[in-house]
């Protein structure tokens, strides 16, 4: 049985085909009407939890709004680019949060590194005087320990996230949105073109008279 997520995904993507097969535009636009289906697809297929997944697919939904919007005259261009913009805002300020709460964390796993690898350095003598197989066990955990801990801080670096992105993202809708609120049809008809009297090839019969 198919994901209903999946399905709303291509739905979105057929929705957008079906807006720009009415259109003439250039290479420029119709890579970056590409990259922007791309974008949700990685974005959907790299969410790690069911609400991300969701979150991700209505966003998408509202942009396909939006241009549907826009060309039934329903919505301004820069109505659908305040929505965008503030989408995109959240975005921001959430990367911004979870590259807070990681600093913390890696602030965490480098002062516990430092402490296990310090009381390495401080214990091992002592410890080795008094017995020497008890200080190869105890020394040997707070070297696991200390590993840990320093695989726990690479970890948190790797975390880090940046909003370039996001703010690519947002100037690729833009540029989108800006083009399709003044489409080019796919067909422009032929003028009919009218010349005056004085262009006129031939006379005119009734002067001859």
């Amino acid at each position: 049985m198919n994901n209903p997520l999946d399905q709303r995904l291509q739905d979105c993507d057929k929705k957008i085909n079906a807006l720009f097969s009415e259109v003439e535009f250039n290479a420029d636009i119709k890579k970056e009407v590409e990259e922007l289906k791309a974008y949700y697809r990685k974005q959907y297929h790299d969410a790690v939890y069911e609400e991300d997944e969701l979150e991700c697919i209505e966003i998408y939904e509202l942009f396909v709004l939006g241009l549907e919007s826009i060309k039934k005259g329903e919505m301004k261009p820069h109505e659908v680019l305040q929505n965008i913009e503030d989408i995109n805002s959240l975005k921001k300020k959430g990367i911004v949060l979870e590259n807070i709460l990681n600093s913390l964390e890696l602030l965490f796993w480098a002062g516990v590194t430092c402490t296990f690898f310090s009381y390495c350095a401080v214990m091992a003598a002592p410890l080795a005087a008094f017995n020497p197989f008890f200080a190869l066990a105890v020394l040997s955990i707070a070297s696991m320990a200390a590993i840990f801990s320093i695989v726990q801080f690479l970890n948190c670096i790797d975390e880090f996230k940046s909003t370039t992105p996001v703010e690519k993202e947002f100037d690729r809708e833009k540029n989108i949105i800006t083009f399709f609120k003044n489409p080019q049809p796919s067909y422009v008809p032929s003028e009919d073109h009218t010349y005056p009297e004085k262009e006129r090839l031939y006379p005119r019969l009734d002067l001859m008279n």
